[in-house]
């Protein structure tokens, strides 16, 4: 059973990343054992990923054909959300709620595309992308919510 890693992780990311290049793929890309790769997409491990090994995982998923960089999504995510600290955040709270709307809508829309043509691979792994998207913003709608909690 695939254990769950949370949207906007560095886990997730670097999962995101083994579903293109396998484990052992990932593993021979930083020079080190599949076991060692596993344990650091495992957010109960208490592992981190080197900013070196994290450049050379996004440059090979990539290179494989990958669409972005995982890990540095990861991080300017999280960064442009800890910028936002200090700014409005009503404005700040739209722009979240705006992309989680766009990115949830187009998730369904890819759902039903799949289900409408349930037999092309294509189409079940565009959906599933998409709902990724959709699940990644919502999880930053979400930290917006909560920062905004601990602020005020």
């Amino acid at each position: 059973m695939t254990k769950p890693r949370r949207p906007l992780t560095p886990y997730r990311a670097l999962a995101r990343i083994a579903d293109l290049l396998g484990w052992d793929g990932a593993a021979e890309v930083i020079e080190k054992s599949e076991w060692t790769v596993r344990k650091l997409s495992d957010p109960d491990a208490g592992r981190k990923l080197s900013f070196q090994d994290a450049i050379r995982l996004d440059a090979a998923f990539r290179r494989a054909g990958g669409q972005g960089a995982p890990l540095f999504e990861c991080y300017a995510g999280r960064l442009e959300l800890l910028a936002e600290v200090d700014a409005d955040h009503g404005i700040a709270l739209l722009d979240s709620s705006g992309k989680a709307a766009k990115e949830t809508g187009e998730a369904v829309a890819a759902a039903l595309a799949a289900a409408s043509n349930a037999n092309c691979a294509v189409t079940r792994m565009r959906a599933l992308v998409e709902v990724e998207e959709g699940m990644e913003a919502l999880q930053a709608l979400h930290h917006r919510l909560n920062m905004m909690g601990e602020q005020g």
